[in-house]
């Protein structure tokens, strides 16, 4: 996934090629194609109740550890309500008749035991109480509670409890990686998809751009900008190695991401007093240019079968979000259009399948930036406004493609953010000011790999 270029780049780049960018201010009403945020489709989420987990005395602080790890997952799905269980259900069998007299409908039942290899055995049933049935019974190989893989093996149960209640994936198993903007350097950091592990990856007295996640979550691509120079750069996240990428000559490169497949990078360069975009071969290291024309083009983002390239570019004179052939070829303007109107579309990122794409942008050259989703197959029709309050930037989809995270100033907010795209719930991932270019990771761990079983 891509990190993709926000309002502050465009006023860097207008300070190396003489383009300036519009200026932020609070607009009360949206012109015809905007729907607003306000207007969420909600409907009641089930209950859910995550019981005390049963454990040996020994282990029942980690059994605790591991239910307020599942609930707050479960919590942060926004599929359901959750519903904190009496002292009269924490033990013993499940009384069916009792939990659906609290108009529950799904209750997280299991317990903690000690392995042979010193780590633990977590055994999970889901019971669908109305129809007062178990859904089988499965058994995850956990490290211990010390171990820097323990809560990420938990998200991963989180996870799979998500996609056995509701056929659709989680998301609890990834992390987010951004910038933090420190006066003359910028440190490259990460945290977890709850907001707990926060930490530095690495810092620089230069700038670092537009970081971006390996479809395998294995590597993180990003920009370092220094005097006169630009350079692309890719990490290993299990090695820490870092390596130089191909990319052409150039005072700015920017906003690369990796294809499905990882294979390729694309990514925008200037070039002649341009800015185009590229696309590399991360193994052979050849790139060819896929954009030329007299305008800046960025942010290139792939579609989920690789046959598209969502970007954006300022040929209409501010920047606007298109899509058109990975590779190059005619691009398709997506955002709505009306002449004399000060629309200001940047940062497009694709979502992890279907036709969404998100991005961020306002309506005129006074309005406060917002997080919008369109759909790349209905070009020049009604976009979806889901944020109303400060500046909200630089979008990046979960895998689950209902979540966007962002960052977010003004308005009483500091940080990077979650939104949830179909309840519109709200909740901060890291405080701070500063904070910005978050892409969020692929699923990074699966239960297939905790010896998981029935």
């Amino acid at each position: 996934m891509m990190r993709v270029i926000g309002a502050r780049i465009w006023v860097a780049l207008g300070l190396l090629v003489g383009t300036a960018a519009a200026v932020a201010a609070q607009d009360p009403e949206a012109p015809k194609g905007i729907e607003l945020a306000a207007q969420y489709q909600t409907r009641t989420q089930p209950l859910l109740a995550v019981r005390p987990l049963g454990a040996p005395v020994d282990l029942v602080g980690t059994a605790q550890t591991i239910q307020e790890i599942l609930t707050r997952d479960l919590d942060y799905s926004d599929r359901f309500r959750i519903f904190e269980t009496p002292s009269s259900l924490a033990s013993g069998p499940i009384d069916y008749a009792a939990w659906n007299s609290a108009r529950v409908v799904y209750v997280v039942d299991g317990s903690v035991e000690p392995s042979g290899d010193g780590g633990f055995s977590l055994r999970v049933t889901v019971h669908d109480i109305p129809y007062a049935e178990a859904k089988p019974t499965r058994t995850y190989a956990l490290p211990t509670s010390d171990d820097p893989d323990f809560r990420m093996a938990v998200h991963a149960v989180s996870d799979e409890i998500v996609r056995d209640i509701t056929g659709e994936p989680g998301a609890a198993a990834t992390r987010i990686v951004f910038v933090r903007q420190n006066r003359g350097s910028n440190d490259l950091m990460i945290v977890d998809s709850d907001g707990e592990n926060l930490r530095r990856l690495t810092g620089t007295e230069g700038l670092i751009y537009s970081p971006a996640w390996a479809p395998d979550g294995s590597r993180i691509a990003y920009t370092l900008q220094g005097e006169g120079t630009s350079q692309l750069f890719e990490r290993d996240m299990r090695t820490g190695r870092i390596r130089t990428l191909p990319a052409p000559r150039s005072q700015l490169i920017m906003t690369p991401e990796y294809s499905r497949d990882g294979s390729k990078l694309a990514f925008a360069a200037s070039i002649n007093d341009q800015v185009e975009l590229f696309e590399a071969d991360v193994a052979t290291g050849r790139f060819q240019q896929i954009t030329r024309g007299p305008a800046y083009s960025f942010s290139p983002s792939y579609s989920p079968d690789g046959t598209r390239i969502a970007f954006n570019s300022n040929r209409l004179g501010n920047p606007h979000i298109y899509v058109m052939p990975s590779g190059g070829g005619g691009a398709t303007l997506i955002t709505p259009f009306v002449s004399g109107q000060r629309g200001y579309y940047t940062s497009p990122q694709w979502a992890p399948s279907g036709t969404q794409i998100t991005f961020h942008g306002h309506w005129n050259s006074r309005g406060t930036y917002h997080v919008f989703v369109a759909d790349a197959n209905r070009p020049l029709s009604q976009i979806r406004q889901l944020t109303t309050e400060g500046n909200n930037e630089d979008p990046s989809w979960a895998p689950d493609g209902r979540h966007i995270v962002y960052t977010a100033s003004g308005g009483g907010r500091n940080g990077l953010y979650v939104v949830d795209v179909q309840s519109g719930r709200v909740r901060q991932l890291a405080q701070g000011a500063g904070l910005r270019m978050a892409d969020w990771s692929p699923t990074l761990v699966r239960t297939s790999g905790l010896s998981s079983g029935q």
